[in-house]
């Protein structure tokens, strides 16, 4: 008799040996579960578990070989328990507990933030493409990087995170952006947001100049973020990025379509809901952190998207050809945890009348 053999999740090549899972907290006097019983489990080979997990450290640590969109601890370290240990960064509300175990034994378990351990579920339930093993079709025509013609404009950068410095490097040396000495020179200004308020002191220097200004956000400074919308920054990007997201943010600059008015709890531009023909996807504003569902779904969408604050909630036009507009739900939740139920809709329908709205 033939025993039929589970193959591991990650690279669809090993033996799955070993399982990864996933248990969401949230913090009351302590982090507790916030449901006991619900985790996301990933089956996995003894390699790609080791993989996974070496991941976490070059995070931490700064590795010289970081992969795109890698998490980085920026100059952080690891002291308390309740710090992430990727990412080093301390969870306000939500977090994860991530065990690793072998049958029935375990063989750790880490702390993360929601950032980081959305990013590691992703790439345990789908690790080939980052590691060159194959390609994935999840989205139609959706993955390209585009390369709009940008050649010549003038940039000035201050980051200090290492994964996004090396994206913007390799963006720049991409579209042949030249480099300024000075941001008044530039038409295009990235910065890097922190807990000291270097994005918001930048825009009060640049006065009407701030308009150029795309912020780079990690989770754990929204409060920079806010103040320098509010002095006219033209946007920003999550950190870590991809170089999508930040062609992407330089092209809606060159275009003049950045700016407006923000919405104070998703720090989203406000806009209608979408017209035409094109599906498109939304989700509830939970009550209690805007911001943190807006960060997962900026983080985790393509560049050339567009994501708005839309009739009480968060937008989502994927640029995607309408018969895919299901995978891009599929992954999204997958991304926010189930943070927030995802329809989606057409600019046809009527929107939908929430209960405590319609009384």
């Amino acid at each position: 008799m033939m025993v039929e053999m589970d193959w591991c999740r990650c690279c669809e090549e090993g033996s799955a040996g070993w399982e990864l899972a996933w248990r969401p907290l949230r913090r009351y006097r302590r982090w507790l579960p916030t449901e006991p019983d619900r985790e996301e489990r990933v089956e996995v080979c003894e390699g790609c578990a080791r993989w996974l997990a070496g991941l976490v450290i070059d995070a931490r640590g700064g590795s010289g070989s970081r992969l795109f969109g890698q998490p980085g601890a920026n100059g952080r370290h690891l002291v308390f328990d309740d710090q992430c240990a990727a990412c080093c960064e301390s969870p306000a509300e939500r977090a994860y507990a991530v065990r690793w175990a072998s049958g029935p034994a375990v063989r750790g378990e880490l702390f993360l933030c929601t950032a980081c351990a959305r990013w590691l579920l992703g790439l345990a339930r789908s690790g080939r493409t980052v590691r060159g093993m194959g390609e994935r079709y999840l989205d139609g025509a959706y993955g390209a990087w585009p390369h709009p013609r940008l050649r010549g404009m003038r940039t000035w950068v201050r980051v200090r995170e290492a994964g996004a410095a090396a994206v913007l490097a390799a963006a720049t040396e991409t579209m042949g952006l030249e480099l300024c000495e000075a941001p008044g020179e530039a038409d295009a200004v990235l910065v890097e947001a922190t807990p000291a308020g270097q994005a918001r002191a930048l825009a009060a220097s640049l006065g009407p100049a701030a308009r150029k200004m795309v912020v780079l956000a990690a989770h754990g400074c929204r409060a920079d973020v806010a103040r320098a919308l509010e002095l006219g920054a033209a946007g920003w990007v999550t950190v870590p990025a991809t170089p999508q997201q930040v062609t992407a943010a330089l092209a809606r600059l060159a275009r003049g379509q950045a700016g407006g008015a923000w919405d104070p709890a998703t720090l989203l531009p406000v806009a209608e809901r979408p017209g035409g023909e094109r599906p498109w996807l939304w989700m509830p504003v939970p009550g209690d952190d805007g911001w943190e569902l807006a960060w997962l779904v900026r983080r985790f969408c393509r560049g050339y998207d567009t994501v708005t604050a839309t009739e009480g909630g968060i937008a989502v036009v994927p640029v995607v050809p309408p018969a895919c507009i299901g995978r891009v739900r599929e992954r999204l939740r997958e991304a926010v945890g189930g943070a927030a139920a995802i329809e989606v809709r057409r600019s046809g329908e009527l929107p939908a009348r929430r209960f405590e709205a319609a009384g």
